[in-house]
């Protein structure tokens, strides 16, 4: 789907300039110009304006929304409307199903529309209606003077959190004020019994926001199904995004006077994707940060986690956004709308840098961060006397400055540096005359999916024994640290030939993913006959003893109570030289038998330092440059890879 965003020229400044006269319009050429982008709408725009002649803030109001009307566009053909339907229908007939069987159902339906699918847009100036605006204008002001929860509000605050007639570009022009209103608004007069909550738009949210979770459950998952942009078909598909969630709660607040927005970091700068959340704008005059559906305002939402750039979607256009617009040929799809601000400060400490730049002055140049495979453009500056100046950068981040030309092809526009804490920037340049040997254990740093996992393999021990029940065995090695890498534990020649060799977890679940046993004489791998406890939690079969020994990373041995083992029987004494193992983790670890290529960067592109095939649970490169960015890329399987630099020994991730 493409979406069409009006450029506005630079003298249509979408600011909110209170005027003195009532119905007339010509001296605000805001107003003027959407009047003559309306075309045969014209008439209607102008009905809002007569109607509310009499009354000053209703018609300031009414000007606010007319004068930014320009740039936000609806679904022009019937057809969208036609697939809502579908999936109504369907979503109808799967009441009670699970998420996954209704996400079946609802693809097929969009996979066999029998109905061609038109996504062309439309102004809405073009099309809006005087009765829809009139009703929305009413109801806002209704929320705001009469209401209790947004009581706090300049008239500014009112026009950007309360008074627009939809939450987004493309959603339909339906009562969604009273339709949400009355899905998920309800008890919440019940604060008003207690005189701390009883004018509070976080204590407000919160109740809306616990209706917004109780009812959807709800379930992430990405889809072949269209975006819907109708709230009452929206709320009923059991599973979407955090953009999905996020615009349901927009909608759910606003509908009960509850002053909300949206926003959103194009991409974090540590791993793939961005996120989108909400914020409410609080008595206190904060901005505190929820997710919609899912935590609450005063809850840790993504707490410490780094973010290059925030933008707050807006009503009002931005005017440096346009004047983007205006100059570039290809412009990257976070900027192509014109209705975002930049509110990173409320959530970083931020810098103000000045980057040279390689690129034609009166240009534009981009900085981006890594997404595990590519360079995602999260800022944007004009390029001028060779340089360009990015305001409120997040620190302690990687960064590459870039440039487009007339297409979407990326040209880097200088080295690649780190945003210090201090402010201060760091390039990364490779030095390939000075050498240095890399080892390295991981392709994607420990984040809390792998490290929740990693101390179930702390005391656990190796033993080795010469009869099955291992009757005093002899304890090779007991694990002191969180298995998050591949581990090598050197047996002693002390230990002597056993039969039976085995990993045990006397206090712990058996979560080992992976062991491998190196035989003494002959230094290579060794298999026998698994043996162990029997059985896996839950029953689960797919997680027995036997995935310690299938040489994949993404399985483990999830044992059924404290105190399991699992070991082999090598049918007569043999003596080990090394034990390798990894607990249960998130596969990213070095995997013995794939194939991996390391890169670095250097003058502008990824250069390769070779390909290898994990014979063990490291890999080593001795001939690579000092200084450098490095990728390391599994070519047999996965998705998540990381840059980083190698100081002290050690991979640093970024």
């Amino acid at each position: 789907m493409k979406k069409h965003f009006l450029i506005l020229s630079v003298w249509a400044l979408c600011t909110i300039v209170p005027l003195s006269e009532s119905g007339c319009t010509n001296k605000d050429p805001q107003i003027e110009y959407a009047l003559q982008l309306a075309k045969g709408n014209r008439p209607e725009l102008e009905k809002v304006l007569n109607h509310y002649r009499n009354d000053s803030l209703k018609l300031e109001a009414a000007k606010f929304l007319i004068r930014n009307m320009p740039g936000h566009y609806s679904f022009a053909d019937s057809s969208v409307y036609r697939y809502y339907n579908a999936l109504d229908s369907a979503l109808n007939t799967m009441k009670g199903r699970s998420p996954w069987e209704v996400k079946d159902s609802l693809e097929v339906v969009t996979d066999h529309l029998p109905f061609s699918l038109n996504t062309t847009t439309v102004p809405d100036v073009e099309i809006i209606t005087a009765d829809y605006l009139i009703q929305n204008i009413d109801t806002a002001f209704t929320q705001w003077h009469e209401g209790t929860w947004a009581t706090h509000l300049t008239f500014e605050q009112f026009c950007e959190y309360l008074l627009p007639y939809k939450i987004d570009d493309l959603y339909a022009f339906d009562n969604w004020r009273e339709y949400m209103k009355s899905t998920f608004g309800r008890e919440i007069e019940v604060l008003q019994y207690c005189d701390s909550y009883k004018n509070s738009a976080i204590q407000a949210a919160t109740h809306v926001n616990k209706n917004l979770r109780n009812d959807l459950h709800p379930v992430f998952s990405i889809s072949r199904v269209f975006p819907i942009y109708r709230l009452s078909t929206k709320v009923k598909q059991p599973f979407g995004l955090c953009d999905d969630y996020t615009a349901i709660a927009t909608a759910a607040l606003r509908s009960c006077g509850i002053p909300v927005a949206y926003d959103f970091t194009p991409q974090w700068p540590f791993r793939s994707m961005g996120h989108t959340w909400n914020i409410v704008l609080a008595n206190s005059g904060q901005h505190i940060p929820f997710g919609g559906a899912d935590t609450d305002p005063g809850q840790p939402h993504k707490l410490d986690e780094k973010m290059a750039k925030v933008f707050r979607k807006t009503y009002v256009a931005n005017p440096d956004l346009q004047r983007l617009n205006e100059t570039e040929k290809y412009i990257p799809s976070t900027f192509r709308t014109v209705f975002i601000k930049d509110v990173t400060p409320e959530y970083m400490d931020c810098a103000d840098i000045e980057i040279a730049i390689d690129g034609e002055d009166n240009r534009y140049a981009y900085l981006a961060v890594f997404d595990n495979h590519a360079w995602v453009p999260v800022d944007f500056a004009r390029i001028d006397n060779g340089k360009a100046c990015f305001r409120n950068v997040g620190k302690n981040i990687a960064y590459l400055p870039v440039r487009y030309e007339n297409d979407d092809t990326q040209i880097p526009a200088g080295d690649p540096f780190i945003l210090t804490y201090s402010g201060k920037t760091e390039y990364i340049k490779a030095d390939t005359l000075q050498k240095q040997t890399l080892i390295l254990n991981r392709k994607y740093p420990i984040y809390p999916h792998a490290y929740t996992w990693a101390w179930r393999t702390v005391n656990g021990v190796f033993q080795a024994a010469d009869n099955p029940d291992f009757h005093n065995a002899i304890t090779v090695h007991t694990i002191k640290e969180w298995g998050v890498t591949g581990t090598e534990v050197q047996v002693p020649d002390s230990c002597g030939a056993h039969r039976y060799w085995r990993y045990w977890q006397p206090h712990e679940f058996n979560n080992m993913a992976e062991i491998y046993f190196v035989e003494k004489n002959t230094h290579k791998f060794i298999e026998g006959k698994i043996i162990g406890t029997d059985g896996a939690w839950g029953g689960n079969e797919n997680l027995d003893k036997t995935k310690a020994f299938d040489r994949d990373l993404l399985t483990y041995f999830d044992a059924p109570d404290h105190g399991a083992w699992v070991g082999m029987d090598f049918g007569s004494p043999i003596s080990l030289e090394t034990i390798l193992y990894v607990g249960r983790g998130d596969g990213n670890t070095i995997e013995i038998g794939d194939s991996y290529e390391l890169f670095y960067w250097d003058k502008k592109t990824w250069k390769s330092l070779g390909k290898q095939t994990a014979e063990w649970i490291t890999l080593t490169y001795s001939n690579a440059p000092t200084g450098a960015l490095f990728w390391l890329r599994d070519l047999t399987k996965g998705k998540e890879e990381r840059i980083f630099t190698y100081e002290k020994g050690k991979q640093v991730w970024w």
